[in-house]
């Protein structure tokens, strides 16, 4: 079966104007266009919306919706890195560093307006109520749940990052007084999928940091956080989602001032026993 994409290069050449406009938006945006409706879309290529129900037919579909059902596996599947590098490597403008951190602003400036005050509340009071909080996520999540970790471990001292390798010693000790912190961003990892699952059949929250309401990662959480990770290399941006961890901590410093104030202290004065810093000479 011919995918989205693959319709597209074999029609593009008979298509009208108009329906080149909507196949070139969405070939370009497909993870915002995924989410988006026929009427939208249109808008933002500037046709009507019967241009868009137009294309579908075009490319043989039955219907916009059976397009955009297509469109979703399509964008799901493991061939991204593979097709952004194809698409980013193409060809390099003189103007590629500018667009690199207007991309990283952009994802900002997203993240931001989709994070409401009351999610990252909630997800703070998660991790402070929680007995025991796990993280989890590994390949370049690892960015985002490392300094996770570190820094709750530093401010809390009842968290845990879960190690790849070593997931079923941890996930049995899962309890329902527990939180889950996952981050799950395109592949979504298998195996950080199936820690989530374990730990809601436990009875533990989770809190998800993901990409959209597709992620699977969206369905098994009791919180959900999103963070636009697009990108104008072949590799996704993580500059969002690590600010959204960094306005959770920020979070939890402010509703335990004490908690945290006392544990730092007692931190930093390990830190001197174990000579864990540079010493000037």
């Amino acid at each position: 079966m011919q995918s989205f994409v693959e319709r597209i290069q074999e029609h593009f050449d008979s298509l009208s104007t108009g329906q080149k406009k909507v196949a070139h938006y969405i070939q370009t945006n497909m993870q915002d266009a995924v989410m988006q409706s026929a009427h939208k879309i249109a808008e933002n290529s500037g046709v009507s919306e019967a241009t868009v129900h137009r294309l579908a037919q075009a490319l043989s579909y039955t219907s916009f919706s059976n397009m955009l059902q297509d469109l979703r596996h399509y964008v799901l599947k493991d061939q991204r890195a593979v097709r952004n590098f194809l698409i980013s490597t193409s060809h390099q403008e003189d103007s590629w560093l500018e667009k690199h951190f207007q991309q990283e602003l952009d994802n900002l400036h997203e993240t931001m307006a989709r994070a409401g005050k009351s999610s990252i509340n909630q997800a703070a009071r998660m991790l402070l109520e929680a007995e025991r909080i796990w993280v989890v996520g590994w390949r370049m999540g690892l960015s985002i749940t490392s300094y996770m970790s570190f820094v709750l471990k530093y401010m809390l001292g009842n968290c845990e990052l879960i190690p790849q390798g070593g997931v079923a010693e941890y996930a049995t000790y899962i309890k329902p007084s527990d939180t889950v912190f996952a981050c799950g961003f395109p592949r979504y990892c298998s195996k950080t999928l199936k820690v989530a699952a374990h730990a809601r059949q436990e009875g533990a929250k989770i809190i998800a940091l993901t990409d959209s309401e597709l992620s699977p990662f969206a369905k098994l959480a009791d919180l959900t956080l999103f963070a636009s990770n697009k990108s104008t290399g072949f590799l996704d941006s993580y500059t969002a989602s690590l600010s959204m961890a960094s306005a959770i901590i920020n979070e939890i410093s402010y509703l335990e001032k004490n908690r945290v104030h006392k544990n730092i202290q007692k931190m930093e004065m390990m830190f001197k026993e174990f000579q864990d810093q540079f010493e000037w000479k």
